[in-house]
């Protein structure tokens, strides 16, 4: 391995032990492909503990070069990005390391804490997701706390971006929700892509949060809610946000009619 960072609460041995055994251990919450991530419970030395493994796909070589002289691999992103959030006090799974260029096949890793969370905002904004399951006891009680979540979590984009923190790739799946006492906590994953220190318009504000949402009517309970910090007028605040979710609904509906092409394109390379 060329590079790798630990919490000083954790040993370099165990962690080093079970990502030689990562194949083998473990249960997938995301399945093989670009990325995979598995949760592993590691009980050994006193120490028990779940992790969450993120195993980055390999780079090609123009990638590796950037990440190795500029950004940094993203698991090494990944793992500063987390301690620079958590010191700026916005929620994420406790960063435990990162190893680069780990194992014969040179692969690098991100492991984090695994956190338990009640649901994410892709159950909170994407209700037409969940038709099969709408009459269910879960899915009900989310129906009931649907607004008070999306209200919080105005609350909680607006602190993000008053400290400067532009989430690249700030997405439904990407949040975590904790259920705390009625509140409701959130959690950022997926950290690889991220800038801080920046100063946003509300322009580049509602951008940021423009793949999160579609529905009219919670788009209108977040913009609401979102004026009343930023002190804006609400017309103005869903003016930005409805055009950059226009441009989001665009963007994807020619990535999906372009990836035939595009695939029969990348095998013929």
């Amino acid at each position: 391995m060329n590079d790798y960072k630990i919490n000083k609460n954790y040993e370099k041995e165990i962690l080093v032990k079970t990502l030689e055994n990562f194949d083998k251990i473990g249960e997938y919450v995301v399945e093989p492909g670009r990325n995979e991530i598995k949760r592993v419970v590691i009980d050994e030395k006193n120490f028990c503990k779940t992790l969450n493994i993120k195993k980055f796909k390999k780079p090609n070589f123009i990638s590796n070069v950037i990440y190795k002289y500029i950004k940094g691999s993203k698991a090494k992103r990944s793992f500063e990005y987390a301690k620079k959030l958590l010191g700026k006090k916005i929620g994420t799974p406790e960063p435990i390391a990162y190893f680069d260029k780990f194992g014969k096949d040179k692969r690098d890793y991100y492991i984090s804490e695994d956190l338990k969370y009640d649901f994410t905002c892709r159950e909170i904004f994407w209700p037409e997701d969940y038709e099969e399951v709408k009459e269910e006891n879960w899915y009900k009680k989310i129906e009931e706390k649907r607004e008070k979540v999306i209200r919080q979590f105005a609350k909680f984009s607006y602190g993000l971006h008053e400290k400067g923190i532009y989430f690249e790739d700030y997405s439904p799946g990407n949040v975590l929700i904790v259920e705390k006492s009625k509140n409701y906590e959130f959690y950022l994953v997926d950290l690889n892509r991220m800038k801080f220190d920046v100063k946003m318009s509300i322009k580049s504000r509602m951008k940021n949060v423009s793949r999160m949402m579609e529905d009219e009517k919670l788009t209108k309970i977040f913009c609401n809610e979102y004026a009343k910090y930023c002190k804006l007028p609400e017309k103005v605040v869903y003016k930005n946000l409805n055009k950059f979710i226009k441009k989001h609904k665009n963007y994807v509906f020619i990535m999906d009619l372009t990836r035939p092409v595009r695939r029969a394109f990348k095998k013929k390379k």
